[in-house]
């Protein structure tokens, strides 16, 4: 039964692919650049993104000349930074390991930071014509529901049952082909909520279909539950500097920004945890001016309530701190450029 699946999403994906800026790409630079950012995020995000990250860093040695920082500021915005950091540093290895190319073989591929399994098959499939099956979030969805396979597609039964159906759909002849005819089924058609069925090219057979209930498959995975915190932002300025820091605790670890101190309820002790953390960082001394308008945040199975505090500070700076201008904010995280974005906003209702 999986073996129908082949003709079908061949014929669909010749007709039928989008136009994507990687599409017909052999560079498995590009391609890996590629996949990495189309995990958990959208591909119309991901397009203006990769066009910039080509345009900046077109190999992995311009890639690997960069420094971390630099990479993580051009990420900004798509989230999940641990990704821009392997990147960074699957660049490095590839430089110091591979001569600079990327290795073909698929074992080199999957030791590479940040590369598992279906990134491995979806380069090596792409770039190289290796013939193995991608097996994604979206391949799953439409194997679970073409063939009725119950339970998380991810673990046990499920999961060997999935990627042996993968396996055998796969067209070993044009095995890149068809793992982006499978993605792109999944993301555009056989989506999670609303599935096109009466377009869909595997209609015809689909278990999931013929059941009226198509969403019934995969089956979820109990979520787990939202957690509430509080914290504050410590924005300290110089003149209209911004004093940044790499941040070493429990949120945004890695990325530069103001301090972040955790608080135990809605505003509680704001300004004490805040001063505390300022001290931790080298400044004594700071001019409170204001609290900035508090606003919300999302971090995977965390809402965030951030309480923006704005300090001047005319001491001298910590070696480990760096200055950027207020106005250029949006090279750091979407949480930090909330707080900063609150923090201009005081200074500008501030009396001169």
């Amino acid at each position: 039964m999986a073996r129908t699946i082949t003709t079908a999403i061949g014929d669909w994906f010749r007709k039928s692919q989008q136009p994507l800026p990687w599409r017909g790409v052999e560079d498995p630079y590009a391609i890996w650049l590629s996949e990495v950012m189309l995990q958990q995020t959208r591909v119309a995000t991901v397009i203006p993104y990769w066009n910039r990250f080509i345009e900046k860093y077109p190999d992995p040695g311009s890639l690997s000349s960069a420094s971390q920082q630099q990479v993580l500021e051009m990420w900004a915005g798509l989230g999940y930074y641990s990704r821009g950091r392997n990147l960074h540093a699957a660049a490095r290895l590839i430089v110091d390991d591979h001569g600079g190319q990327f290795p073909r073989d698929p074992e080199q591929v999957r030791r590479l930071p940040g590369i598992g399994e279906y990134t491995t098959a979806a380069i090596c499939s792409i770039a190289f014509g290796a013939p193995l099956a991608v097996v994604d979030g979206n391949v799953q969805r439409v194997l679970c529901r073409y063939l009725g396979i119950d339970g998380d597609p991810r673990c046990g039964d499920a999961r060997r049952s999935v990627q042996q159906a993968a396996d055998a759909a796969l067209d070993c002849d044009h095995p890149g082909d068809h793992n982006q005819a499978m993605m792109d089924l999944g993301r555009s058609i056989c989506t999670p909520r609303s599935p096109a069925c009466q377009i869909c090219p595997l209609g015809n057979g689909c278990v999931a279909r013929a059941s009226g209930e198509p969403t019934r498959w995969p089956q979820p995975r109990p979520k787990r539950a939202t957690e509430e915190q509080w914290w504050a932002a410590a924005v300290v300025m110089q003149g209209q500097q911004v004093l940044t820091w790499t941040g070493d605790g429990e949120l945004l670890a890695g990325h530069r920004g103001p301090p972040l101190a955790r608080l135990t309820g809605p505003g509680i002790h704001a300004e004490k945890m805040a001063a505390r953390e300022l001290r931790r960082f080298g400044i004594e001394g700071a001019t409170l001016l204001g609290h900035g308008d508090r606003f919300r945040h999302a971090i995977t199975h965390r809402r965030l309530q951030i309480y923006p505090l704005v300090y001047q500070f005319t001491g001298e700076i910590p070696e480990a701190a760096t200055t950027i201008p207020i106005e250029e904010g949006g090279r750091l995280p979407a949480l930090h450029r909330k707080a900063l974005a609150a923090a201009q906003k005081l200074l500008l209702e501030e009396p001169r």
